[in-house]
């Protein structure tokens, strides 16, 4: 009686009408646009929450909440917000919700790991319901990227389980993290209702599970979690689409640099040469990625700096390098390694596998290496704990140059930024803050080059590749487009042209 009673009054499924059900391949860890900066979270929070300004599918920052905006001066930045525009709940967003969720991230008692994109600003001035003024301590050239995150309402409760409420497309029905994330349309989005009238987001950590889901039906869209040894089979099976574009999406190794060992940059320098990257995009990727020459930017970007220091794949320089770091080969070639490392990874199918090759290539110069592989959550947990000595992690979607402060300026350890392998170079340091401070984009290039060259020979990150974008998609759902950074924005624009019995399926 007591289980019946629960399954009666509990969370029901999405109400009747056309969804789409999406395969995640790991958990969500907040959805709050104030604390979120993992992938998932910011790929899903255009659907639930709007902000001041948005990314437009290239990449391109585009008015949202905003009904206009201007710069009267170097330092100043004046919004004007659209009106009635309504929360989830009803009430109207105006301006004080603005100046509250900044305030909220810059709070130091809060820790936000987005609050030091905000370190320039002086105050923030509500100067009637629909106008807010930004005034900076000091120009900030990249400063209206920092006003993508998604508006909360005053009062919002800081680190609580249950997210804010947003003014999106689409309204959070239910969510059990690590499970599912259910939505439903917002009937007076300002943007018109969304055209679907659910969304199921679907967590399924387990390679084999996601593709026989999409292969059964059970979801509708997968994007960029399909391994490549599977897109051929994907292709094969009827009503399904695969759509594959070049993506900017920056896969590298990381390093604690205040690791006795890693310390020393011929060691990771070394590393870069003993890795044969394009042998592991034939091979193991099947051709869907790029080799990344660059540090971080894709050759996209206006800043993109390609006359850098290259590590082709060389064994033999890798070892002189290991040799005049202080680290001979004890026994030529025999079992024994130079030294250890321990390399953390997810439990993602293709992501362990990536991590034995690595370990075998390392092998061959002597370095021994243990690959750990953890849950989503606990791995990227003990990444921004600074507890790791070698890892692989990608950043997605990078269309700002800016994001080198965030990455690599000494400022900018976690949670203040993500600067996880506490690297410090005075000169990048300079670099870094001049280049915030110059409006004309060809010094600022200038800037980006020299810094670009230090961090490459300097070998903070291995740049392994860009990976591409690939999507599959059930046939009978048009619009969808992708985002530079893996949004699913275009969620909003999707509708179903298929048979009636097949879009109202529920989950």
């Amino acid at each position: 009686m007591l289980i019946l009673l629960m399954m009666a009054c509990g969370p029901q499924g999405p109400p009747a009408g056309t969804g789409i059900r999406v395969g995640l391949e790991g958990s969500i860890a907040t959805l709050d646009p104030r604390l979120a900066v993992e992938a998932r979270a910011m790929q899903i929070d255009p659907l639930i929450y709007s902000s001041l300004l948005r990314m437009d599918a290239k990449g391109r920052l585009v008015p949202d909440l905003a009904l206009a905006w201007s710069q009267p001066d170097s330092r100043t930045y004046l919004f004007r917000l659209r009106r009635g525009v309504r929360f989830h709940d009803g009430r109207e967003v105006t301006t004080d919700d603005v100046r509250a969720t900044f305030a909220a991230i810059m709070d130091p008692d809060h820790r936000s790991p987005r609050r030091g994109s905000y370190a320039a600003v002086r105050a923030i001035d509500v100067i009637d319901r629909y106008t807010v003024r930004f005034v900076l301590q000091e120009i900030y050239c990249s400063f209206p990227y920092a006003l993508t995150v998604g508006i909360c309402p005053q009062g919002s409760p800081w680190g609580e389980k249950d997210p804010p409420v947003g003014s999106g497309p689409f309204i959070i029905q239910r969510w059990r993290p690590g499970e599912e994330l259910a939505l439903i349309a917002n009937p007076r989005y300002f943007g018109g209702r969304p055209r679907l009238d659910w969304i199921h987001f679907r967590i399924l950590a387990n390679t084999t599970t996601r593709l026989l889901e999409m292969k059964k039906g059970g979801v509708d869209l997968l994007q960029n979690c399909v391994p490549a040894y599977a897109v051929k089979f994907m292709q094969r099976v009827a009503g399904l689409k695969v759509i594959q574009e070049p993506g900017i999406t920056y896969q590298y190794l990381g390093y604690n640099l205040l690791d006795p060992v890693l310390r020393h940059k011929e060691v990771r320098q070394a590393i870069s040469h003993a890795i044969d990257c394009e042998a592991i995009i034939t091979h193991t990727l099947k051709g869907l990625a790029r080799k990344a020459d660059g540090v971080v930017l894709s050759p996209y970007n206006w800043a993109y700096e390609g006359n850098i220091r290259h590590y082709a794949y060389d064994p033999a320089r890798a070892m002189e390098l290991l040799d005049g770091a202080g680290f001979p080969d004890p026994d030529g070639d025999g079992p024994r390694t130079r030294f250890s490392l321990s390399y953390k990874t997810s439990t993602d199918m293709e992501a362990t596998e990536i991590a034995q090759i690595i370990k075998g290539y390392l092998k061959q110069v002597g370095i021994g290496l243990e690959v750990r592989s953890y849950e989503w959550g606990t791995f990227f947990d003990d990444i921004m704990k600074g507890n790791f000595q070698v890892y692989s992690l990608r950043w997605v979607g990078v269309v700002d140059p800016d994001i080198f402060y965030y990455l690599f300026h000494s400022s900018s350890l976690p949670p203040n930024g993500a600067n996880r392998g506490r690297y410090h170079n005075a000169e990048v340091d300079r670099l870094l803050a001049q280049s915030r401070r110059i409006v004309d984009q060809v010094r600022r290039k200038e800037l980006y080059s020299r810094i670009q060259k230090i961090l490459a020979e300097d070998a903070v990150y291995t740049s392994l590749w860009y990976r591409d974008n690939l999507v599959v998609i059930k046939k009978g759902f048009s619009g969808f487009r992708i985002y530079a950074g893996g949004e699913f924005t275009s969620l909003k624009d999707v509708f179903w042209e298929g048979s009636y019995e097949a879009s109202a399926a529920r989950p």
